[in-house]
């Protein structure tokens, strides 16, 4: 069964990096810094990113015990707490999930709601610094880019792992 907002945000996903290529292949927007194309592009797939992975957690784990603990994400703690409990929840399946990723995760959260609510939240933009991704929504690079998309696909790899497995066992 298919769902509305997973596609959609699987659409966003698959029409973000394609607007990536056209923009840098295009003979004008390609001479655009990229510190201005790279910094739209991390502030739209940060939205993006942070709606499509609770998007997921929500939809595949309702109802379902077995997926409970991915599911405790939602219960109320800090986003730090929330986010570890995630990373357990991986780490219990044996699936490997990458630290780097997960605290990338919780900067972009970060960087999300500062964006989104267009300010910052002192801890919060302490964080993102402390991990070395710009406190400064206009001031990301091509790097930065490639680290929040791997973020993105790690999670959103982890989460399509679990969902896998719980099937399968319930098909047994």
């Amino acid at each position: 069964m298919t769902n509305e907002f997973i596609d959609a945000y699987s659409d966003d996903q698959i029409y973000l990096e394609m607007i990536e290529q056209l923009v840098n292949e295009h003979s004008s927007e390609g001479l655009v810094p990229d510190s201005i194309k790279y910094s739209s592009f991390c502030r739209l797939w940060v939205v993006m990113m942070v709606g499509s992975i609770e998007m997921m957690i929500k939809v595949w784990t309702k109802s379902n015990y077995a997926m409970a603990d991915i599911a405790s994400y939602f219960e109320e703690g800090s986003n730090t707490e929330r986010i570890d409990r995630l990373f357990k929840a991986f780490e219990i399946r044996g699936f490997s999930p990458e630290r780097e990723c997960f605290d990338d995760f919780l900067a972009c959260k970060y960087i999300r709601n500062a964006y989104v609510h267009g300010q910052w939240n002192e801890k919060q933009r302490e964080y993102v610094e402390s991990i070395n991704l710009p406190s400064v929504i206009m001031k990301f690079s091509p790097e930065d880019y490639v680290r929040i998309k791997k973020c993105y696909y790690h999670i959103m790899n982890k989460l399509g792992m679990a969902k896998c497995l719980n099937t399968l066992i319930n098909n047994l």
